[in-house]
């Protein structure tokens, strides 16, 4: 076993000084391109941009540590990318169904308290990660939000109902929903687990949702303060 060529390859440790000086420099070329598109942080990035991020990921790491890769053609991918960039950035300035087509649209996920029509056949997001969002924003239950959309860039952005306004609604924390149950112990009103859609039911009956028709599951809905309606 030859630890030289496990740890090194072919390259002798001199080329080792060489790969820190490439990484210095393509790293100084990221910055600049990132620069360029004047994002700040991950979360202003459209899945458009990411793919960009990716391809400049790609193409800085192989003159990196690669000897026979030269830094100058690396530019020139550069170069291109992000010239593809600026020309699609001004086309989707000047044509919505572009600007659609390459970042997406937002998109409702919760409307009145409840699953949006649209994304009970998009399931665009898991269940649980829109709930983790949720307990982000400190939601206690849907029936505080009046209408929550997933923006291009991944967050959730929530229009909640005034206090006075606040409706029952399915409770969005952990220890609330594992308590699901398909009959009813006690009559009252009852949220979907599916898609928080509310209705009263009879004690010890089963139902199906009357919304989504695709659940029979149900979690005693709840008020903003965590009592039982």
């Amino acid at each position: 076993m030859n630890w030289h060529d496990i740890l090194f390859g072919n390259e002798n440790y001199a080329f080792l000084a060489e790969i820190a000086v490439r990484s210095l420099i393509m790293f100084l070329i990221i910055f600049a391109g990132l620069r360029l598109t004047s994002k700040r942080t991950v979360k202003q990035l459209s899945v458009f941009e990411l793919l960009i991020i990716i391809a400049l990921g790609s193409a800085a790491g192989d003159p990196m540590f690669y000897k026979d890769v030269g830094i100058v053609n690396s530019l020139m991918v550069f170069v291109v990318i992000l010239l593809l960039y600026w020309i699609l950035t001004k086309t989707m300035e000047h044509s919505e169904k572009m600007e659609s087509v390459l970042e997406g649209k937002p998109f409702y996920i919760i409307r009145e308290g409840k699953a949006a029509r649209e994304s009970l056949t998009h399931k665009v997001l898991a269940m649980d990660e829109f709930f983790s969002a949720l307990r982000s924003h400190q939601i206690y239950q849907l029936g505080q939000v009046k209408e929550g959309v997933l923006e291009v860039n991944g967050e959730i952005s929530l229009l909640l109902y005034p206090e006075g306004e606040i409706k029952p609604g399915l409770p969005v924390w952990p220890d609330y929903l594992m308590k699901k149950t398909r009959q009813v112990p006690l009559s009252g009103i009852y949220a979907c687990t599916n898609c928080g859609y509310t209705q009263y039911i009879d004690e010890g009956k089963e139902t199906l949702c009357g919304y989504c028709q695709q659940n029979d599951e149900w979690v005693k809905a709840v008020t903003q303060s965590g009592s039982s309606e």
